[in-house]
């Protein structure tokens, strides 16, 4: 009873194989679509492959062509073709070699174009994206590395599938018919044993990918989840602390435990597809072998001759190059089929990648004023990254509004909810589809995580604009003290921009007083609510003496951000900035959100 479960589910798997690839796949949008050099460059590569098949085919009854010839008294012919035979290593290798240099061009511009066409969607999705986390019951937002990797996988698979499908369609109709005319031009073997050999290669090749194919379903599911694993462990390795010494070698044994798992799992799924492509080797070598049996059965010993000898030959080389494109057709299906599973499992992320590009895109391009912010009562299940990633209730049991040109300051300890609180009301988590949250585009938020790039500092503060503002900028860093500081090192500051990099030379104060710079320099109309989450951590909360501290340069960013009245300015802070409150509380209106413990859960409310 088990065989034949696992023979109907084989033959099932077949069927899937062969339907799958000619069903329709694929999400239909104009930013999935293939670039026009990348599809010009696949075409031609796949042109260079199908022509070595068809020469391959060709070249398959030459023989028998050449034996057809000599029969027929037709010898300088038949030498000609002969000839052009023994040729076909010297035609075979000269395509090779140019198939191979336009394949490894075509893959490298491939790759290139893969990442450009992520990176245009990443900019408009970047910190946009929210996934149903069904344990916490909100959406959460995908980090960039799922982004990348989402699109990454998507499109890659996409592209190779719509350039490769044509010509593998192409390549099965021209197997099936050589396959025919083989069938109908052998006139040496019987076709009682011809054609059930040409069948039956069929199916154990079918087969032989079925069985393969369902082995890969199993095996990338555990693979996930191994990489998942390892993936908990190296990251609590990077950023866990150690608290006893025995912590560093659970984690390492834990680890090591999965990577025998996962290598037995690899071992295992590639052992089964060695041993099924050995038995399909095998399968071949033996119907080879089945047919110089069965002609030499059938040949009068007394008349064997070296013609005999070329006519077997000439039979084998159509048979043997038949059957190995056979099981190229298999493997092709089995490859299709690899490719459609992996935009199967892509293809939710990716619609919901999708819908945000477009929407952010309508957003700037119909960027609706934010002149105040409402925010429904609500309660929030969520496991902070910080404070040792307890999970949390955050509850707010009344409507809180902020209005247009209020400075609103969040109080509370740490992991009492405020950097939960401002995620949500950035919209980098969300409690369910129907929140309303105001277009983020008209947001600038600030947290402790922000970091700028690779590039020159000067690169990176001026986004590589060629008529950057020196003197406006200038004014922003001397007003966050941080000017001085840099030039106290230095000649010039602004060469010593262009040589260094964010992770050097600057200490942790300089840093964020440098995001916020930036974020100062390119505010304009367009942005409505600046979000300040920790940004001045780095600072004393107030020094005596005139350089750089929390209330000094929050004043500053206020009065900056500000000046009109009408900017919304959030600000979450563990410092004490009472001094900072009072020296604007006539210019400015200022509201308070104070989170405090209540029983098991955190709670907001207005003060």
């Amino acid at each position: 009873m088990k065989k034949q479960a696992e023979l109907k589910k084989l033959i099932r798997e077949v069927k899937n194989l062969i339907v799958k690839f000619f069903k329709p796949y694929g999400l239909i949008d104009e930013m999935l679509n293939i670039p026009a050099n990348v599809k010009r460059m696949g075409y031609k590569v796949g042109f260079l492959s199908f022509g070595m098949t068809v020469i391959a085919l060709v070249f398959a009854f030459m023989l028998q062509i050449t034996n057809m010839m000599i029969e027929n008294r037709l010898i300088l012919l038949g030498i000609i073709v002969f000839m052009l035979y023994r040729g076909q290593q010297i035609l075979r290798a000269a395509f090779n070699i140019y198939e191979s240099a336009e394949n490894k061009k075509f893959a490298l511009i491939f790759e290139d174009e893969v990442i450009f066409r992520a990176s245009q969607l990443i900019g408009k999705t970047s910190g946009k994206v929210l996934k149903y986390d069904a344990q916490n019951k909100l959406y959460k937002i995908m980090s960039n590395e799922a982004l990348l990797n989402t699109i990454r996988n998507y499109l890659k698979n996409l592209w190779r599938q719509k350039i490769q499908h044509i010509f593998d369609i192409l390549e099965i109709i021209s197997v099936l018919i050589m396959l025919i005319v083989a069938i109908l031009t052998n006139e040496n073997i019987s076709q009682v044993f011809f054609i059930p050999l040409i069948l039956a290669f069929v199916i154990i090749s079918f087969f032989s990918s079925a069985y393969i194919s369902l082995n890969r379903e199993d095996y990338y599911r555990k693979n996930r989840e191994y990489d998942n694993e390892q993936s908990i462990i190296v990251n609590d390795l990077l950023r866990v602390p150690l608290i006893v010494r025995n912590d560093l070698e659970m984690r390492i044994n834990k680890l090591q435990n999965i990577l025998v798992l996962s290598n037995k799992n690899i071992t295992n799924f590639y052992k089964k597809m060695h041993v099924s492509r050995f038995f399909v080797t095998m399968i071949e070598a033996f119907s080879q072998y089945g047919i110089i049996i069965f002609y030499l059965l059938g040949v009068e010993w007394n008349n064997i001759s070296l013609a005999t000898i070329a006519e077997i030959t000439a039979t084998l080389l159509i048979v043997e190059t038949a059957l190995l494109k056979i099981n190229r057709i298999a493997q092709t299906l089995n490859d299709h089929n690899e490719r459609v599973v992996i935009l199967e499992k892509e293809e939710k992320d990716l619609s919901l990648i999708l819908n945000v590009y477009y929407s952010e895109a309508e957003k700037l391009q119909v960027s609706k004023i934010i002149d105040n912010i409402s925010i429904n009562p609500f309660s929030i299940q969520y496991v902070e990254e910080s404070e040792n990633d307890k999970p949390f209730t955050l509850i707010s049991n009344k409507l809180i509004r902020i209005n247009s040109g209020e400075v609103v300051i969040l109080y509370g300890p740490s992991g009492s909810g405020k950097s939960t609180f401002m995620k949500m009301l950035t919209e980098r988590i969300r409690l369910d589809k129907s929140t309303e949250i105001p277009s983020t585009s008209r947001y600038l938020f600030y947290d402790e995580k922000l970091k700028m790039g690779n590039l020159s500092i000067f690169e990176e503060l001026f986004c590589c604009s060629k008529t950057p503002n020196l003197i406006k900028m200038q004014k922003i860093l001397e007003n966050l003290h941080l000017w001085d500081e840099i030039k106290s090192n230095c000649v010039d500051v602004w060469k010593w921009m262009k040589e260094k990099q964010f992770e050097q030379s600057l200490s942790n104060g300089q840093k964020q007083r440098l995001i916020l710079a930036k974020m100062l320099y390119w505010l304009n109309d367009e942005i409505d609510v600046l979000v300040l989450d920790e940004c001045t951590s780095g600072l004393d909360d107030k020094v005596e003496t005139d350089s750089a501290d929390a209330e000094r340069i929050l004043e500053y960013i206020v009065r900056y951000a500000n000046l009109d009245k009408k900017r919304i300015i959030i600000i979450s802070t563990h410092q004490n900035i009472d001094g900072f409150k009072n020296k604007l509380a006539k210019e400015y209106k200022f509201k308070n959100l104070q989170f405090i413990k209540e029983g098991e859960s955190n709670l907001v409310r207005e003060i």
